[in-house]
């Protein structure tokens, strides 16, 4: 089972960590070919964070490292096809087989997913948030759809967003696409640089 999330080649290559934290490995491993492994301490519980495939490794072990600081370039390396990150986050420590790992969309946050977050608080959905598909939010989405009688389209789709707007009476709302990919691979200078926080 692949418990990772992987980032395509889209033109960036540069790779950075997603928290604060310290670099616990910074090496080849089977599989993964060149990899980072950052231990984070986080509102009191702790978090390891894999990059893999790496072209690259820029961190050594050891070393602080903060968030958005460059560890790495994206490449190919260990058992991969083609040029791209496979991103994991385990909780509390990574243990091999990947036992620990999680969801990792349950803890990256992005700008768009929060502004919809606040829209299903407004319309009286109890969320919080919980990261791209955190299970309150995924729960409220479909809860809405169904309520809506609207086809599941995406994370939100533009069905959905723009029924959740006309609820809320909004008016020249920012157009949100929060396609998937678009989210994560459409960045300023085509660099990989997600604006997150971990909880």
């Amino acid at each position: 089972m692949h418990k990772g999330v992987d980032f395509g080649n889209d033109g960036s290559t540069k790779i950075i960590s997603l928290a604060s934290g310290t670099v616990a490995r910074a090496k080849v491993i089977e599989g993964y070919g060149n990899t980072v492994t950052i231990a984070h301490q986080l509102n009191g519980e702790e978090y390891k964070t894999l990059y893999a495939h790496l072209k690259s490794i820029s961190v050594k072990i050891g070393q602080v490292v903060k968030q958005s600081q460059q560890i790495g370039i994206k490449g190919d390396t260990g058992n991969a096809t083609g040029v791209h990150l496979h991103f994991e986050i385990h909780v509390p420590k990574y243990v091999a087989g990947q036992l620990n790992a999680v969801n990792s969309l349950y803890y990256i946050v992005v700008t768009e997913v929060v502004e919809i977050q606040r829209l299903l608080v407004k319309a009286g959905y109890k969320i919080v948030v919980d990261g791209i598909e955190g299970p309150a939010t995924v729960a409220s989405i479909k809860a809405f759809q169904k309520a809506k009688r609207l086809t599941p389209d995406g994370i939100v789709g533009h069905l959905t967003l723009r029924a959740l707007k006309k609820l809320l009476k909004i008016v020249d709302f920012v157009n949100l696409d929060i396609s998937f990919w678009r989210v994560f691979l459409k960045r300023k200078n085509k660099e990989f640089s997600i604006q997150s926080r971990i909880f």
